[in-house]
């Protein structure tokens, strides 16, 4: 064998042990968790589980210094808007009424950079936090809470302020692991347009 082949074998065998190496190694980016109040959950289904609907027209906000672009978050709703979703508006960058910094923001879907107060997994890419009235099933209001805003975390945390859990399907946007996850929408169309 001549020198050239062996040179190429190593060099093919060292490649292929690093990778290995960096893969075994990774830990997997968690697409998101959720926080709610709900206090029942539907049993085990053939699509995503959704524990609440709004029943006003929610508002978007994406709060200042949020690490998300205009764009971003325009195909994000776009994406629900496309599955039969309403909003009643998308406002960047720009909360007149100070809903920012309201905790229980009524009506209103909140989007913020991740702040120390808020206790979120290393891994986590975004969290969210809604609440449910449990007497009629009416989500009032969602806050999430942003740290890596690559494809797929905007639409998904959107899934969970409109009352979606996780579903752990392979390429579903509802996948808890976003390396498994992706968009696959099943059970997500809004069927009441």
């Amino acid at each position: 064998m001549s020198d050239t082949a062996r040179l190429v074998m190593c060099l093919v065998a060292y490649v292929l042990l690093f990778w290995s190496s960096v893969t075994m190694l990774a830990e997997p980016a968690i697409a998101s968790d959720y926080v709610a109040n709900f206090e029942r959950v539907p049993l085990v289904q053939n699509r995503p589980p959704k524990v609440g609907i709004w029943k006003l027209t929610p508002t978007v906000i994406v709060c200042e210094y949020t690490p998300v672009t205009n764009e971003q978050i325009t195909k994000a709703v776009d994406y629900w808007k496309d599955l039969g979703y309403r909003f009643y508006r998308t406002q960047y960058k720009h909360d007149p009424l100070n809903k920012c910094q309201s905790k229980s923001p009524k009506g209103y879907i909140i989007i913020h950079m991740r702040t120390l107060g808020v206790k979120m997994e290393e891994t986590s890419l975004a969290q969210t936090h809604f609440f449910v009235d449990n007497d009629t099933n009416e989500i009032n209001w969602a806050i999430i809470y942003i740290k890596d805003p690559r494809e797929t975390v905007l639409e998904h945390e959107i899934g969970h302020a409109l009352g979606f859990l996780h579903f752990n399907k392979i390429n579903h946007l509802m996948n808890q692991k976003w390396e498994m996850g992706g968009w696959d929408k099943e059970g997500l169309e809004n069927k009441r347009r």
